[in-house]
């Protein structure tokens, strides 16, 4: 697995930082919901969710909270959001299609590499 920590913008300049799992067959991204309510309180711009989301077992969840705000990783920021549920112990945050492709993610397999874009330029990140 690709893991690197990301870092949520809370909106008194708060910076929240959690270890995420690279996930690019996640249609969303998602956080952890026992670290959710750790962090929320520093996190502001979060809300109920009406999302219903598919698992990979097929089990259909409702997402508790909704997150919309500026993500950093690799000093590399950009916006986005993530959804909340229960992940059962296997990962704190899911880096999904869409925080990859709003930080133009590509990842190079040989090597294990992901190359991220957005404000603040260009950066590659090592696993």
């Amino acid at each position: 697995p690709f893991l690197q920590f990301t870092s949520f913008l809370g909106p008194h300049g708060e910076i929240v930082r959690v270890q995420a799992l690279f996930d690019e067959g996640a249609m969303t991204s998602v956080m952890c919901k026992s670290v959710f309510e750790r962090i929320k309180h520093r996190l502001g711009n979060w809300g109920p969710s009406t999302k219903r989301l598919r698992m990979a077992n097929g089990a259909i969840v409702q997402s508790e909270a909704v997150w919309k705000g500026e993500v950093v990783i690799g000093g590399i920021k950009a916006q986005g959001e993530f959804e909340v549920l229960q992940s059962g112990g296997g990962w704190k945050f899911l880096f999904g299609k869409p925080l990859l492709h709003a930080f133009k993610a590509v990842h190079d397999y040989e090597v294990d590499e992901v190359r991220v874009s957005g404000t603040g330029g260009t950066k590659t990140l090592y696993n």
